[in-house]
């Protein structure tokens, strides 16, 4: 059964796909046209969205659920540490996205990075212990 902790992770990955793809299509649009050469600043922001929004959120919640499963009652690990990851990630990235990009205030884009690379952990953690060898 696809467990809702990758559902939730799959589907916010979409969501920024969608935002990253949308503004790529006005970088897009600008390149084409030339409205304004102000609007290049936010190229970083594309990528950003896009990598650590869509890629790596796809990546984890595939990962979450496709990686061997324990042979107990909690087959993927502690739920609580995954809902930790998933919380702590996307606060992490929207505090990094707003405070880097939109509305520069350089504490809590730190905060931001400190959020995100506190779930990083949290994921290697949970994936780590199912990464097991049946042969030995």
């Amino acid at each position: 059964m696809f467990p809702i902790q990758s559902v939730w992770f799959i589907r916010i990955s979409l969501i920024y796909l969608l935002l990253g793809t949308s503004l790529g299509v006005v970088l897009m649009f600008n390149k084409a046209f030339a409205f304004s050469s102000e609007i290049w600043r936010l190229l970083p922001l594309h990528y950003s969205i896009l990598i650590w929004g869509f890629f790596l959120q796809l990546i984890m919640g595939t990962a979450y659920w496709m990686f061997p499963k324990f042979l107990s009652e909690n087959p993927r690990g502690a739920i609580w540490q995954v809902w930790f990851l998933f919380y702590s990630y996307n606060l992490g990235l929207i505090l990094f996205l707003l405070t880097k990009f939109i509305l520069p205030f350089e504490s809590f884009a730190l905060l931001g990075k400190f959020l995100i690379f506190l779930g990083l952990i949290t994921f290697v953690k949970l994936a780590w212990a199912r990464v097991i060898s049946y042969n030995k």
